[in-house]
This record gives C-alpha cells, sequence and structure tokens, in this order.
C-alpha cells in the first residue's frame, strides 16, 4: 500500500508539533514517510499546498471529529468539560505549534480561530447545561480555553506542579459571586 496524501497530511502534524512550522521541511517528511520527494509531488503542487491542506484539516475535519472522539454520546456536562479538557492536553503539542504558527501567518490565524469558535461553543453548551447564565457560560467558557491553552504555554513556577485538572474545572466552575 502506496503512501497517500493523507499520509502527508499526518507526518505534516507530527513535524509541526515536533519542530513548528518552519519544520514542514518536504526532504524532513519524506524522511519520515521514508518515501522520495517524488511521493510528495504526486500529491502535492508545493509545500503551500500542503500548509493549506493541514491548516483547513484542522480547522475543520480535525476540531470536529477530535470533539466528536472525544465527548462520545455522554450527556453529563461535567463529563464532557473534562474529556475537553483531557483533549487540550493530549494535542497540546500540535496546538501549540498552530497558535505560534497563527502569530506570523493570516491563514494559521483563520485557522486556529474556527478551532477556538468549535471549541467555545462546545465548552459554552456545557456551561448553558450546568445552569450558568448566558454571558457569564459565554465569559467562563472562554476563561477555561485560556487556562488550557496557557497551561501548556506557561510552565509551573519553580519545578511546582500545577493544581490537578479537577481541582482546575472545580474552581473555573465555582458559583461564587464577586
Amino acid at each position: 500500500m502506496g503512501i497517500g496524501r493523507q499520509d502527508w497530511i499526518e507526518a505534516g502534524y507530527q513535524e509541526l508539533a515536533r519542530g513548528g512550522e518552519r519544520g514542514l521541511a518536504i526532504t524532513a517528511l519524506a524522511a519520515r514517510l521514508r518515501v522520495t520527494k517524488g511521493s510528495f509531488y504526486w500529491h502535492f503542487k508545493d509545500r503551500g499546498e500542503l500548509t493549506r491542506a493541514l491548516l483547513d484539516r484542522w480547522a475543520y475535519e480535525r476540531t470536529d471529529e477530535m470533539l466528536g472522539l472525544a465527548l462520545g454520546s455522554t450527556a453529563d456536562p461535567r463529563e464532557r468539560l473534562r474529556r475537553i479538557q483531557a483533549l487540550g492536553r493530549e494535542v497540546a503539542p500540535i496546538d501549540r505549534a498552530m497558535r505560534l504558527w497563527a502569530q506570523h501567518d493570516p491563514a494559521a490565524e483563520d485557522a486556529v480561530r474556527h478551532a477556538d469558535r468549535t471549541l467555545l461553543k462546545q465548552i459554552t453548551a456545557c456551561l448553558d447545561d450546568l445552569g450558568f447564565a448566558p454571558d457569564d457560560a459565554r465569559l467562563r467558557a472562554l476563561m477555561m480555553l485560556r487556562t488550557w491553552v496557557g497551561g501548556y504555554l506557561v510552565p509551573a513556577p519553580f519545578d511546582e506542579p500545577g493544581p490537578s485538572a479537577e481541582r482546575t474545572l472545580d474552581i473555573l466552575l465555582s458559583r461564587t459571586e464577586p
């Protein structure tokens, strides 16, 4: 069985997670897949076409696909939040690379914004189901996303372990009034 377009895209994600957007060299991808560069050009016109495919897949297919797998059929909104939080830890290397890429590339920024909107809708729906007022649900969803993303962008100080995922969720779901 030969190497297909999706194999190149998945290899691209692995290289992106490992070395960032600059690591998306055709030679490195070919070495990872153990094929010649000619195989790449069978599936893509150039590196730009590959990067567009990576961004499109991340923004549309992969975000929905991964959320669908993570959430499954559970109706419990707190469990759905736990699963979204766990998914964030699982995809942290690629998500970090995508966010760094988005800082200097408008197409990457669009892909990250689309993925974030999708994720924020899911988180907000969970908070709605937990009985938060709509404005509070939207604000808390944004705080959760920023907290979870910040968790892998900002390491714990002084090599101390950060709070557990469950404790973080407890704090973010706290109903104390300011």
